[in-house]
């Protein structure tokens, strides 16, 4: 992983670009400090199913907590957009 603070990436950001098309992670700093990172875009698709599938996860243990089942949910949710 390449770490480079933020006027060097705006210097060479095609040049950072084209390391995060070669799955490279790029780490940007701002006075030593991260606030943003490149990476190539099957990479940040990859991040955004595992958001998902954690959302997911978590709907999942809220409703068996809850009681509640997901054919219930199912139903409510036709039955709210049917009312429209």
């Amino acid at each position: 992983m390449l770490t480079v603070n933020v006027s060097e990436a705006k210097a060479k950001f095609l040049e950072l670009i084209r390391q995060a098309q070669n799955d490279e992670s790029i780490v940007v700093q701002k006075n030593g400090a991260p606030v943003a990172a490149i990476l190539s875009y099957k990479d940040y698709v990859n991040l955004e199913r595992v958001k998902a599938y954690i959302a997911m996860q978590e709907l999942s243990r809220v409703t068996k907590e809850s009681g509640v089942t997901a054919q219930e949910v199912y139903q409510e949710s036709r039955r709210q957009l049917e009312r429209r």
